[in-house]
C-alpha cells in the first residue's frame, strides 16, 4: 500500500511538472503578443507546443505570431535602415546594431521551426512552410555592415581624440581626450593603437589635490579635531578615482599664512593643481540623553484547557532616548592661481530617536506586547559622530565627483 501510494505521488509529481512545462512558456508568450513582441510569442509558443503539441492555446498564439512576425520585420528594418544606411557618424551604429540583433533573432526563430517541425501535426507544418524565410543571408550581411561600422566609428573618435591630444595645453585638456580614446574604445576594443594613447593621456591628466587646513569658524574651538577628523577621512575616496591623487601638503603652518595664493604660494605649491578648502561655521555630535522614562508593570494570563490559569508577569521603565547632531560648513575648490572652480554649501541635521521597555532580569518577556521593543540592558550610545561622518561622506562624494 506505501509502495502505490508512492508511486501515485510520483504519477502526480510528474503531471504537474509536465502541466509546468507548456503552461508557463504559453504564459509569457501571450504576454510577448500583447506587446506586440512577435519573437518571443513565436518563440515561447514553439516551446509550449513541445512539450505539449496538441494545447490549442499555445497553438492559436503560434499562428497569429508566426503570421505577422514576417511583416512586423520588414516594416521595423526599413525604418531602422533610413537611420543607419548610409553610415553617418557613429549615431548610426545603434541602428545598425539594432538591424542585425533582429535578423539574428528571425534567423533563430527559423532554426527552431525546422526543430519543431517534425513533432508538429501535418497543418501546423504546412503553417510553418507557407511563413519560412531564409534570413541567414540577411544576418549574416548586417553583422559584417555593424562591423565595417564599429569600425568607423572607432576611427571617428580615433582621429579627434588624436587632434585634441596634440593640442592640449593642460591637465583638464589631456582628460578631454582620454573620455574621446574611451569612446572609440566602446566600438573596437583594440583600434590602432589605443591603448598606448589611453595610457599616455591618463598619466597626463591626473590631478594632484591638496587639502588647505581646516578652517574652524565656530565659536567653539573645541570641535576643531573632530571637523579635522571629518575631513582627514574623505583622502582615502582619491584611491577610486580616476583622474585626481590626493597629495599632503607638508608644511601646513605656512600655508595657513599665505592666505589666497599669492607668488610665494605658488612657488611653494607648484605640484598641486586644486585645491580643497574646508570652512566650517557649526559642528555639534550630542549625546545620547533620556527624553523619558516611565515605570510599567503588566500580568498577562492564560486560561487551559483544564480550568487552571497560567499568568506571566513583567515590571521595569519604558523609555525614550534622543540624540542629536550637525555640521555646517562651505568646501572651495580653487586652481594654483587662486581661482575659484567649484563652491558647496554642505548643511547636515541628524536626530536618532528610540524608544523601548527595559525588563528587570525577572520578568517574562511574555507579558510584554509582542510587537514592542524589548530589552534587559541598556543599548549602547548611539555613535552620532560616526553617523554625522557617513553623511558627510556622502556628500563629499557629490563635490568629488569631477574627478571620477
Amino acid at each position: 500500500m506505501k509502495k502505490l501510494s508512492l508511486v501515485i505521488l510520483l504519477c502526480f509529481g510528474i503531471q504537474l511538472i509536465s502541466a509546468q512545462n507548456f503552461r508557463k512558456p504559453y504564459r509569457e508568450a501571450k504576454r510577448a503578443l500583447n506587446k506586440k513582441d512577435y519573437v518571443t510569442a513565436t518563440l515561447k509558443s514553439i516551446e509550449s507546443l513541445k512539450a505539449k503539441k496538441n494545447f490549442k492555446k499555445s497553438n492559436d498564439i503560434f499562428e497569429k505570431a508566426l503570421s505577422q512576425i514576417n511583416t512586423w520585420a520588414a516594416s521595423y528594418i526599413k525604418e531602422l535602415e533610413a537611420n543607419a544606411i548610409p553610415y553617418k557618424d557613429y549615431q548610426s551604429v545603434a541602428s545598425m546594431k539594432e538591424i542585425f540583433i533582429t535578423y539574428a533573432n528571425l534567423d533563430n526563430v527559423q532554426k527552431k521551426l525546422l526543430e519543431v517541425s517534425n513533432s508538429l501535426s501535418s497543418k501546423q507544418q504546412k503553417f510553418i512552410l507557407l511563413h519560412t524565410v531564409d534570413y541567414e543571408k540577411n544576418r549574416n550581411e548586417a553583422e559584417n555592415l555593424l562591423n565595417a561600422y564599429n569600425n568607423n566609428a572607432a576611427d571617428e573618435f580615433y582621429t579627434e581624440g588624436i587632434k585634441v591630444f596634440n593640442n592640449a595645453k593642460n591637465k583638464y585638456e589631456y582628460r578631454v581626450a582620454y573620455k574621446i580614446f574611451k569612446n572609440s574604445k566602446n566600438y573596437v576594443e583594440e583600434y590602432k593603437d589605443i591603448n598606448a594613447y589611453l595610457d599616455k593621456s591618463l598619466n597626463l591628466s591626473i590631478l594632484n589635490i591638496g587639502y588647505f587646513p581646516v578652517r574652524n569658524l565656530s565659536n567653539n574651538r573645541s570641535n576643531k579635531k573632530a571637523m579635522e577628523d571629518l575631513v582627514s577621512n574623505t583622502t582615502g575616496f582619491f584611491n577610486n578615482y580616476t583622474f585626481a591623487n590626493y597629495s599632503e601638503i607638508s608644511n601646513k603652518i605656512q600655508l595657513r599664512n599665505l592666505g589666497m595664493l599669492n607668488d610665494k604660494g605658488k612657488a611653494q605649491l607648484k605640484n598641486i593643481d586644486e585645491l580643497v578648502k574646508f570652512k566650517f561655521s557649526r559642528y555639534y555630535a550630542g549625546p545620547t540623553v533620556i527624553k523619558s522614562k516611565e515605570f510599567y508593570s503588566n500580568t498577562k494570563e492564560k486560561k487551559k484547557k483544564d480550568g487552571t490559569v497560567k499568568k506571566w508577569y513583567c515590571e521595569g521603565y519604558k523609555y525614550e532616548l534622543t540624540a542629536s547632531g550637525y555640521v555646517e560648513l562651505i568646501v572651495e575648490i580653487i586652481d594654483n592661481n587662486g581661482d575659484i572652480l567649484d563652491t558647496k554649501k554642505i548643511n547636515i541635521s541628524k536626530e536618532h530617536n528610540d524608544s523601548f521597555f527595559l525588563a528587570t532580569k525577572d520578568s517574562d518577556r511574555r507579558a510584554y506586547p509582542l510587537l514592542k521593543k524589548y530589552r534587559t540592558s541598556m543599548p549602547q550610545e548611539f555613535n552620532m559622530p560616526n553617523a554625522l561622518r557617513n553623511i558627510f561622506n556622502s556628500y563629499m562624494s557629490d563635490v568629488f565627483k569631477r574627478y571620477k
